[in-house]
């Protein structure tokens, strides 16, 4: 029997740790997450799951007591803190995270809008998914395991998220098999060894980027700019793309804005 420590939040936490509950050789030995006095954009709670299925949890606050249980794995999928260097050698087999992007393309935050930015220009049209192994170098761990979803031209930032779940999801029970047999080192792979362009962006990075001026929008050489950058930064329930007009300001958005939004 494999025991875990997971630290997670959103929707894709919830679904990872019922796959978890599902497996007869895992045993789950307590859940981290938010207290439940906080508020989130999204639906559902890690911790009322987590105590539905009987799970010891803390909060963020106390992520440190998990020291003082033995453990083979600490799992992360959408966990908000970074971990130190105590916490990740903590387990005996490996901490392990499923970052929702491809590594070691994407590392750092707001990886669905700059993925859509980034498409046409590096003619990369696709988005990842990674489970990796946690260091001390945020997303700079040895990759275990990744699956893509294409990136469409009416893709926006929240319907890049929706398909990334759905793939995560599939790669989180995939994996597990591994991570009972302890598999999952032989397959970890130095990111080192794969090709291509590397970014990182920082939270701050789409910070006044969401004011597009009206003679921008006016010019057709900056068409298709303009429409990647409306649907890169459409993320419902979240304040969209605007401009604005004498003192008002208006909002840019495709047709998909409204279902996501009131979900």
């Amino acid at each position: 029997m494999v025991s875990v420590a997971f630290f997670g939040s959103h929707p894709l936490g919830i679904e990872c740790l019922d796959r978890l509950h599902a497996h007869s050789d895992i045993d789950v030995e307590l859940v981290v997450t938010y207290p439940p006095d906080e508020t989130h954009w999204w639906d559902g709670s890690v911790r009322d799951r987590a105590a539905a299925l009987g799970y010891r949890t803390l909060p963020l606050a106390d992520e440190r007591d998990v020291l003082n249980v033995p453990v083979d794995y600490l799992l992360s999928v959408y966990y908000p803190n970074i971990l130190d260097a105590e916490l990740l050698d903590h387990p005996r087999e490996a901490a392990l995270n499923l970052h929702q992007a491809e590594l070691p393309r994407y590392r750092g935050s707001n990886v669905f809008t700059h993925s859509i930015l980034n498409a046409r220009r590096d003619d990369h049209w696709r988005h990842g998914t990674t489970l990796h192994v946690m260091v001390e170098a945020v997303d700079e761990g040895p990759i275990v395991e990744r699956r893509f979803v294409d990136i469409t031209e009416a893709d926006t930032a929240r319907s890049l998220y929706e398909k990334t779940r759905a793939a995560s999801v599939a790669l989180f029970e995939e994996v597990l098999p591994a991570i009972v047999s302890g598999d999952v080192h032989e397959r970890a792979t130095p990111q080192r060894e794969f090709d291509g362009a590397r970014y990182f962006h920082a939270k701050s990075s789409l910070d006044g980027r969401k004011e597009i001026p009206v003679d921008r929008l006016a010019d057709p050489d900056a068409a298709t700019e303009v429409y990647d950058l409306v649907r890169a930064l459409e993320f419902p329930p979240f304040e969209p793309a605007y401009t604005t007009i004498g003192d008002e300001r208006v909002h840019l958005t495709t047709g998909e804005y409204e279902r996501f939004r009131t979900e």
